[in-house]
């Protein structure tokens, strides 16, 4: 019995979800003091990351609904 490829997607966007709600959650938990070591632009980068990472999870959201 073979697995379907969109039990596979799903298992994969799960897992996915999860790690980037952890990765969010812990940038959220370190606040100010990410940037203590990190120049300027590498915050702003790190700011659009996180930007992004709060948009894609919105997007699978709703195209699970």
């Amino acid at each position: 019995m073979g697995v379907d490829e969109d039990d596979l997607l799903r298992a994969a966007l799960s897992a996915w979800a999860d790690q980037t709600r952890e990765l969010l959650q812990w940038l959220e938990l370190q606040g100010d003091a990410v940037g203590k070591t990190r120049t300027t632009k590498q915050v702003m980068a790190l700011g659009s990351v996180r930007t992004h990472m709060v948009m894609s999870l919105k997007a699978l959201r709703y195209s699970e609904s």
